[in-house]
């Protein structure tokens, strides 16, 4: 979840550059008041002859040079934030910024298409439909042999947003984006709000010693029989941003999780925030010097040792890989950062991103023909607004067309425990109900939560199918009063037992979308 949408303000900067030339203004009015459409109108002409002016403008170094002041007056006194993260996010997002403009918006064919008709080549298309095989009627999936009579047992950790700089006893109510710091906005005034020692209810993210805690409490719950972490492990300084910065944090958490769980097998998958600058992830299409190499290349070290050859190669070039759980069962960690709205990258063609998608319906495909189900891990949920929709369309298809073969969905992101039921028909939810979309809720306490965890229990041999999940948290409050002892991690709820449902089957969560609605008991307790 990023603090500021960079790209937003930065735009607006564009346009302060150009607003103050009567030529340009004039040009796009011009554009805005005639009606008629073509390459060879008067306002086709015009507003070609504006862009051109414009560029001409932007690309003086003078203008160039006060690309950083501008953004961040426009930050700080329009999207109001303090200096210092203004100026942060301007002088991250310069040389990104300047490309994608340059790319996009000072091109005039590019731009005048997005005015009118027939004036120009729209670069931007949100209409790409993924290609996909003809569905397999006779497809039959094997009954893997149960080689356990016990349930696998999955834990999922997501958004932990690890903060460095948390200080206990610091001003946890400050008016910056991220609190809980010795500099938390207090300017030697007394504190009104002290953060607390094991998180704090607010604007701040998590130290490290509470996922130690969560660990050690999570080791009592008996055998985990591996671990999914769902992205975005930096918190949310996203002005502070570095890439030692990034790697330093992962590592931490790798160290940390292996001192708990060393004989677990742990699978990764990339968040928005490990974007430097955040949500920065640049396609092929772009200069290698933008592409976030040395983060896959960081990613690859962590699961190398768990890949086969073509993995290795996937994980290198996008970030993503598929990997054998269990006899019959294969996982897919998808990088979302490929539909991120706030990944400006792909404004510059956001067409299948270094066919994402389809090295998606590949792996699927090769599951599908093997008799093999799959278990998905990624970040940002499709049909969440801060996921493009083209990409979330066309992923929703994918769902539809290999939905006896996709067994479980295991996103985050939002920091809020959620889930989404996929319909055969995308547009009608009185269809057949198909799949399941669960989000867990964060570790971080980022925006005024208690921390939580879930752990799926996964059915082995038959269909590798979630039969129940447990979600667990840490009561803030109750851990600030008792300070002898260290905090418990308790039970919320378990989703088989306090939904009263019959099972975790699509069709079973669709009856409990309209109990939801219908039936103000189990309204209350799913907001609970």
């Amino acid at each position: 979840m990023p603090t500021i949408n960079p790209f937003i303000f930065f735009c607006a900067t564009a346009i302060v550059l150009g607003a103050n030339n009567t030529s340009f203004i004039n040009g796009i009015s011009a554009v805005n008041d005639d009606k008629e459409t073509g390459a060879d109108t008067p306002s086709c002409i015009e507003c070609h002859m504006a862009v051109i002016f414009f560029r001409s403008i932007y690309e003086q170094n003078n203008t160039r040079d006060l690309l950083i002041e501008i953004a961040t007056f426009i930050c700080k006194y329009f999207v109001q934030e303090e200096s210092l993260i203004c100026y942060g996010l301007a002088t991250q997002f310069r040389e990104e910024i300047l490309y994608v403009v340059k790319e996009l918006f000072l091109q005039p064919d590019v731009i005048c298409s997005m005015f009118m008709e027939d004036c120009g080549s729209p670069k931007i298309d949100s209409s790409w439909n993924i290609t996909l095989p003809a569905k397999r009627p006779g497809q039959e999936y094997p009954t893997y042999p149960t080689i356990r009579q016990d349930n696998l047992r999955i834990l999922h950790i997501t958004d932990l947003h690890l903060d460095s700089k948390y200080a206990p006893g610091s001003e946890a109510s400050c008016t910056s984006e991220l609190c809980c710091h010795v500099t938390s906005d207090t300017n030697g005034s007394t504190i009104t709000q002290p953060s607390g020692y094991y998180g704090t209810i607010g604007k701040c993210d998590i130290p490290y010693w509470t996922v130690e805690n969560m660990l050690q409490n999570i080791q009592k719950l008996g055998k985990i029989d591996y671990i999914l972490v769902g992205g975005d492990y930096e918190s949310h300084m996203d002005w502070s941003y570095t890439r030692k910065g990034h790697l330093e944090t992962i590592r931490n958490l790798s160290t940390i999780l292996h001192n708990y769980f060393n004989d677990t097998p742990i699978y990764w998958t990339l968040g928005n925030h490990e974007g430097v600058p955040i949500d920065s992830f640049a396609p092929h299409y772009i200069p290698d010097k933008y592409r976030p190499q040395w983060l896959y290349n960081e990613l690859l070290q962590l699961q190398k040792p768990l890949l086969d050859k073509k993995s290795v190669e996937s994980v290198k070039y996008h970030g993503s890989y598929a990997v054998q759980l269990q006899h019959g069962l294969k996982l897919i960690s998808l990088n979302s950062a490929y539909c991120d709205t706030s990944n400006f990258w792909l404004y510059i063609n956001q067409t299948d991103p270094d066919g994402i998608l389809s090295w998606l319906v590949m792996e699927l495909e090769k599951a599908e023909l093997n008799g093999q189900y799959v278990h998905i891990l990624s970040h940002i949920p499709p049909g969440n607004d801060e996921c493009l929709e083209s990409w979330a369309r066309n992923y929703y298809k994918i769902i539809a067309r290999f939905s006896k073969t996709i067994k479980a969905q295991y996103f985050g992101h939002i920091h809020v425990d959620s889930f989404t039921v996929f319909y055969e028909n995308m547009n009608d939810d009185s269809s057949r109900p198909i799949s399941v979309l669960y989000a867990s809720p964060s570790v971080t306490t980022f925006k005024y939560l208690n921390p939580a965890f879930r752990i799926y229990e996964i059915q082995p041999g038959m269909n590798y199918r979630v039969v129940n999940f447990h979600t667990y948290f840490l009561n803030l409050t109750e851990a600030e009063l008792n300070t002898t002892t260290k905090p418990v991690w308790k039970l919320l709820y378990s989703a088989k037992e306090d939904y009263g449902l019959d099972d975790l089957s699509p069709t079973s969560w669709d009856r409990l979308i309209n109990k939801i609605i219908y039936e103000k008991a189990t309204y209350d307790k799913f907001i609970r």
